[in-house]
C-alpha cells in the first residue's frame, strides 16, 4: 500500500501497526520537513496516533489555545495530533485548511477517518477479507489484495456525465467518503458510524443575509477582497516553494496578484494549446504575469504531447476522464516539480461559487434577470460579451438501453433551469444524492424570492454535486507529481461571506460579477470583461486519427456496460469532443484499473 502511494508522498515513509490497527503514510514534506514531522505520529500521551495527508493553515492559531503541549517541532500535523488529545474529534470542526486523515484512538477503541469541508483530499474505504481498509487513493487498496470488479451503473453514470455523485465509485467495493464528513470505526466490531461536520448549508443565515443585502456594493467588494486576500495569505503557510496556477482568467489571476502581495519569487504557471489558439488563454496569461511582475512557466500543449500522458493521466485519476484538461494540468504540476515548486494555488471553486459556468442554470439566470428587471444584463446577454452559451443550456445524451442493437439519438432534453435531465437508467444512489443536495439548498434560501431562490439555491447545490469531482480531478492530476494544490476560494470564512451576498453582487451585471470588479483594481485591461473560456479544447483531432478504431470498438468497456454492437458503434461516431474522451478514457480504465495491464501495454494497442 505504501508503495503504491509514492507518488503522493517521496519524501519519507512510514508504518505503525498498533494492535489491531495498520496506518502508513507517504510523507510530501511541506511544513517542518524535519524528522519531527514524521508519520504516522503519536500524541504525546500515547493516547492517539495520526496519518494525515494535507494542510491545516490555522494551525498556529490553534496551538496558542493548547496550552501547556510540550511541542517537538513546528508541524500542522504535530498541532492536529495534540488537538485531537485535547479536544477530542471535534478539533475537526476548527481546522481550516485542506485533509484526509486515519486517527486511531487508543483509549477509546475507535478509529477516525475523516475528510476536509469540501473533499479537496480524497479518502476511499473498502471491506475486504474480514477487514475494513481505508486509502487516499483505491489503487492502494487494490494494492492490499481489493478483487478489481466494476459498478456497471456507476461506470455508466461516468461515462455518460462525466461525474456521479454520492458516495459509490465505480469500483464495486470501494466508497468514497463523503467531505466535511467522519467515519467512526468500533475497533472490537468494526461497526461504523458516520457524521457530517460540514455542509456549506449550514452557514447560509438569514440576519446576515438581510445585513448584507443593505450595504453598497463598493462596500461589499471591499468585503469580498479583504476575505479572498486572507484566504489567498494563509495558503501561503509552507518552508518550500509555492506557485499559482494562472490561466489568464478571473479567479487563477486575482489568487496569483494577491500572491504576489505577501510571497516574493511566486511563480506562474500554466499551458498554452498551441495547435488549437482559439482554445489558448496563453496570451492572456503572459498579459496577466507581465503586469503583475511575476515569472510564467509554460507548457506547450500540442497532440503529440497530449497523447503521450493521456493513459497515465486515467491511471491516476482512477476514474474515466471528467475533463480534457486533466493531461495539460499533470504536466503543469511536472512542470512546477522540476522547478522544485511543491504547493500551487489555485482558482477552484469561484465559478460555483459566483456562476461562472454559463451551461449551468443558465434558465435560472435568465428568469432572475428578467424578474429583477436587469435589462442590462439581458442585454449584455443578448450581444454575446458575457459568454454566447450564457443562456444555452448543456445537451446531454446517453446510450441506448432499448436492446442490445438498439440505435437511439441521444437525448437532448433540457430542463428549465437549463441542466440537463437525469440520464434514464443511471445510478439511482447518484441521483438521490443529487435530489438531496438540491432539496437542502432550496430549503436554506426560503427567505429569497422565488427567483432568487432557485439561483441561490441552484448555485448552493453545486458545491456538494459537481465541485467534489473538480477537486478530485485537480488533486489527482498534480499529485501524480507529488504537488500539493491549494484552494483559497473555498476558504470557510470566505464561503460563508459569499453565501450569504445579494445575488446583484454575485451575478451582475454579468455572471462573477464582484470579482470582475476586483478585476479591473488588480489586473490588466481587458481581464475583467474576458467571457469565461475554462481550460478545454476538442479532444477528437487529437484522439481518432491517432487511436486504433477496435481499440474502443471490441474493447471492454462495451461488453461491460452491454452495449450492442451497433448502438455502440453510434455513439462512437455522433459522440462530441466530451462523450469522446468519456469513451475512450472509459477504456483505458477498464483495461488499467480493471485488467491491470501496463500503461506501456495500453498504449502500444491505443496509438496507432
Amino acid at each position: 500500500m505504501a508503495a503504491a502511494l509514492a507518488h503522493r508522498g517521496p519524501d519519507g515513509e512510514g508504518i505503525e501497526v498498533v494492535g489491531s490497527v495498520g496506518l502508513v503514510h507517504r510523507r510530501l514534506a511541506i511544513v517542518d520537513p524535519s524528522e519531527a514531522g514524521r508519520q504516522p505520529m503519536a500524541s504525546a500521551d500515547g493516547r492517539w496516533w495520526l496519518t494525515y495527508n494535507g494542510e491545516v493553515f490555522n494551525h498556529l492559531a490553534l496551538r496558542r489555545e493548547l496550552d501547556g503541549v510540550p511541542w517537538r517541532g513546528g508541524s500542522d500535523t504535530e498541532t492536529l495530533v495534540e488537538g485531537l488529545a485535547r479536544c477530542g474529534e471535534h478539533v475537526v470542526e476548527r481546522c481550516n485548511g485542506l485533509f484526509g486523515f486515519a486517527a486511531l484512538d487508543v483509549q477509546g477503541r475507535r478509529l477516525l477517518l475523516s475528510r476536509d469541508r469540501w473533499g479537496v483530499k480524497p479518502l476511499y474505504v473498502a471491506w475486504h477479507d474480514g477487514a475494513l481498509w481505508f486509502a487516499s487513493e483505491v489503487r492502494a487498496l487494490l494494492a492490499a489484495g481489493l478483487p478489481r470488479s466494476a459498478d456497471a451503473d456507476i461506470l455508466a453514470h461516468y461515462v455518460v456525465h462525466g461525474w456521479a455523485v454520492g458516495s459509490g465509485t465505480p469500483f464495486t467495493a470501494v466508497e468514497r467518503l463523503h467531505p466535511g464528513s467522519t467515519l467512526t470505526v468500533d475497533l472490537d466490531t468494526l461497526t461504523t458510524s458516520q457524521r457530517t461536520w460540514y455542509d456549506p448549508v449550514d452557514v447560509v443565515d438569514a440576519e446576515r443575509i438581510a445585513a448584507l443585502a443593505i450595504r453598497g456594493r463598493a462596500e461589499l467588494c471591499d468585503a469580498v477582497e479583504d476575505e479572498l486576500r486572507a484566504a489567498v495569505h494563509r495558503r501561503l503557510m509552507a518552508d518550500v516553494p509555492v506557485g499559482t496556477m494562472c490561466s489568464g482568467g478571473i479567479d487563477s489571476s486575482l489568487v496569483t496578484a494577491f500572491a504576489r502581495e505577501r510571497k516574493s519569487g511566486v511563480v506562474a504557471f500554466n499551458a498554452s494549446v498551441v495547435d488549437q489558439p482559439e482554445a489558448d488563454e496563453g496570451p492572456w496569461a503572459t498579459r496577466v504575469a507581465q503586469h503583475l511582475g511575476v515569472e510564467l512557466r509554460t507548457v506547450p500543449m500540442t497532440a503529440d504531447r497530449w497523447r503521450s500522458d493521456f493513459v497515465q493521466t486515467v491511471r491516476h485519476n482512477e476514474y474515466p476522464l471528467l475533463h480534457e484538461s486533466s493531461v495539460p494540468m499533470s504536466q503543469i504540476a511536472g512542470l512546477a516539480r522540476d522547478g522544485g515548486v511543491k504547493v500551487l494555488l489555485s482558482g477552484e471553486g469561484a465559478d460555483e461559487l459566483f456562476g461562472g459556468y454559463g451551461f449551468l442554470h443558465a434558465g435560472r439566470y435568465l428568469a432572475y434577470l428578467r424578474a429583477h428587471r436587469r435589462g442590462h444584463a439581458l442585454l449584455e446577454l443578448a450581444l454575446g460579451k458575457v459568454r454566447r452559451d450564457g443562456i444555452v443550456g448543456l445537451l446531454r445524451g446517453r446510450l441506448a438501453d432499448g436492446g442490445p442493437d438498439t440505435v437511439q439519438p441521444l437525448d437532448a432534453g433540457v430542463r428549465d433551469d437549463g441542466g440537463p435531465y437525469p440520464a434514464p437508467g443511471a445510478s439511482a444512489a447518484a441521483d438521490a444524492a443529487y435530489t438531496e443536495a438540491r432539496g437542502r439548498a432550496w430549503d436554506a434560501y426560503a427567505n429569497s424570492d422565488s427567483t432568487s431562490r432557485a439561483l441561490e439555491s441552484e448555485l448552493l447545490s453545486e458545491l456538494r454535486t459537481y465541485l467534489p469531482h473538480l477537486l478530485n480531478r485537480q488533486d489527482k492530476n498534480t499529485m501524480q507529481s507529488s504537488v500539493e494544490t491549494r484552494v483559497p476560494f473555498l476558504d470557510p470564512e470566505f464561503v460563508s461571506l459569499v453565501l450569504n451576498l445579494p445575488l446583484r453582487v454575485r451575478m451582475e451585471p454579468a455572471r462573477k460579477g464582484v470579482l470582475r470588479d476586483l478585476s479591473r483594481r488588480h489586473l490588466p485591461r481587458g481581464v475583467a470583461e474576458r467571457p469565461k473560456v475554462g481550460f478545454g479544447f476538442d479532444v477528437r483531432p487529437y484522439l481518432v486519427p491517432a487511436a486504433h478504431e477496435e481499440f474502443l470498438r471490441d474493447g471492454a468497456l462495451r461488453e461491460l456496460l452491454g452495449v450492442g454492437s451497433r448502438a455502440w458503434a453510434h455513439a462512437i461516431a455522433e459522440g462530441d469532443s466530451g462523450r469522446a474522451l468519456r469513451l475512450w478514457s472509459g477504456e483505458v480504465w477498464c483495461r488499467t484499473m480493471l485488467e491491470d495491464q501496463s500503461v506501456e501495454r495500453v498504449e502500444a494497442e491505443l496509438w496507432r
